[in-house]
């Protein structure tokens, strides 16, 4: 059997475990976004005073990027404020999963 992934970045937690991404972010209300790997959608939303927001939601398409900027309207079922500066690792961290699940990186 397969470790999982654990990523732990700030107030930021993301698991992979046998096929199934978690999210758990700490704030005054515990949020938690679950789904399995391969419908895994992340939008990346440029926002003012050096903050960006990653929407977490579905995919429509299988094909379709597990990670990605912001191009349109968005229905996240999680959003995770983030420092600009700090975007770089996450987008290390999807590409790694990108690999695993066999998706895109936009």
């Amino acid at each position: 059997m397969t470790e999982p992934i654990v990523f732990e970045h700030g107030r930021v937690q993301i698991r992979v475990d046998r096929g199934v991404l978690e999210l758990f972010e700490r704030s005054n209300v515990v949020r938690s976004y679950r789904t399995p790997l391969e419908w895994v959608r992340v939008q990346v939303q440029a926002r003012k005073r050096g903050v960006y927001l990653l929407h977490f939601s579905y995919v429509e398409d299988l094909d379709e990027p597990i990670y990605a900027r912001l191009t349109g309207s968005v229905c996240s079922l999680s959003t995770v404020e983030i420092p600009m500066a700090d975007e770089p690792v996450y987008r290390a961290f999807f590409t790694e999963l990108a690999a695993l699940a066999d998706r895109p990186v936009g």
